[in-house]
């Protein structure tokens, strides 16, 4: 066990989680502060994770009543690292779109290895959110050419940019017309830009990407049908999302519940709130994940935005109960505040949650 992991903070799952998951639990402990210092990135878990079959949980081919086990499983990991648990929901979204898309050549070639873990898969469909909410249109510009499609333009961001990771974005194919696509990272014509410094999650591999002339052969073109392609995959999005957020308020909360004595006490009111609330959060959300159609739009936003919320709350008040320890910035408890604070940007950003569950009041 890494230095700064306590007993207490390895101890058993929450209830309800995969029981493969208990036996990874320490490891990705163990390997949480290297992984947030740089010394490790995210791709080992995702092996590991290949290696016990679970990357694929809930996935469309794989349904079975397992998207609570795939929320469970992102919220246990989210608990042990977060930019483990951040790489493996991008992975399993690259799983759900491609099975989406299962008739396409590019789903029969990479859909082993991306289950596996052996292949890297990264979603850049953060601009499809926006093009079918009217906030902007997909930056990526695409022009037919035989035999499939020639690309050009900006990817604002995107995480799990490892060498050869399988990349699934939105095309604007001009006028109204859009499609989603598939390629790699290794492809003529792809620059993946220098990875900038993060708070947390430096080791997701996260930067910004520039296509140029980049060709993609017709079976990588997975739908023309965009807007239908979102209204399949975005309860999925949205649930997994949340279990990020619900799985590090968890921890934090576990974090704060030892250490509410002596002067402390002063808090115990504030963690009894955030208790309720993540209760709140985690039953919403394994509520929908049971029955992911029969959650409104609206609902899985207001999840989203609640589930951020007491992330934030959560990880702040463990920081304050920790006192002098929690402002170390090696401790478990600041590494937490930290990737905390990625939950309001990443898409759909804070802002973006809230602009559009205001059409709906």
């Amino acid at each position: 066990m890494s230095a700064g992991h306590t007993a207490a903070e390895v101890r058993g799952p929450a209830p309800g989680a995969p029981a493969v998951l208990e036996p990874l639990r320490e490891e990705f402990f163990r390997n949480a502060a290297q992984v947030d210092c740089g010394e490790r990135d995210t791709r080992p878990g995702l092996r590991l994770l290949g290696e016990h079959d679970v990357l694929a949980l809930g996935a469309p081919g794989n349904r079975g009543g397992h998207l609570p086990e795939a929320v469970r499983l992102i919220e246990e990991i989210a608990a042990s690292c977060m930019s483990s648990a951040f790489s493996l929901w991008a992975q399993r979204m690259v799983i759900e779109f491609l099975e989406l898309a299962a008739h396409s050549a590019a789903a029969r070639e990479v859909l082993p290895g991306l289950r596996s873990g052996e292949l890297v898969g990264c979603t850049a469909m953060a601009s499809a959110l926006r093009d079918v909410s009217g906030i902007e249109e997909v930056p990526v510009r695409a022009r037919r050419v035989d035999g499939g499609l020639v690309l050009d333009g900006p990817i604002r961001w995107a995480s799990n940019l490892f060498p050869g990771a399988v990349v699934v974005l939105p095309v604007h194919l001009g006028g109204e017309d859009r499609a989603v696509v598939c390629l790699r990272t290794t492809d003529a014509g792809v620059r993946v830009h220098d990875a900038p410094t993060l708070m947390a999650l430096g080791a997701t591999a996260s930067s910004a990407v520039t296509l140029s002339g980049v060709r993609v052969p017709s079976g990588n073109v997975l739908t023309e049908d965009l807007p239908g392609f979102v209204q399949r995959f975005r309860p999925t999005f949205l649930l997994l999302q949340t279990a990020l957020c619900s799985g590090l308020a968890g921890q934090s909360l576990r974090g704060v519940t030892p250490r509410l004595g002596g002067l402390n006490a002063v808090f115990a009111d504030d963690a009894a709130a955030l208790e309720a609330r993540h209760a709140s959060v985690r039953g919403r959300l394994l509520t929908y994940a049971a029955a992911p159609s029969t959650a409104s739009v609206a609902e899985l936003l207001r999840l989203r935005l609640d589930g951020a919320h007491v992330a934030g709350e959560a990880t702040r008040l463990e920081v304050t109960v920790c006192g002098g320890a929690g402002y170390l910035a090696g401790s478990p408890a600041n590494r937490r505040l930290r990737e905390a604070a990625f939950l309001p940007v990443q898409s759909p950003t804070e802002g973006q949650l809230r602009w559009e569950l205001s059409k709906y009041a």
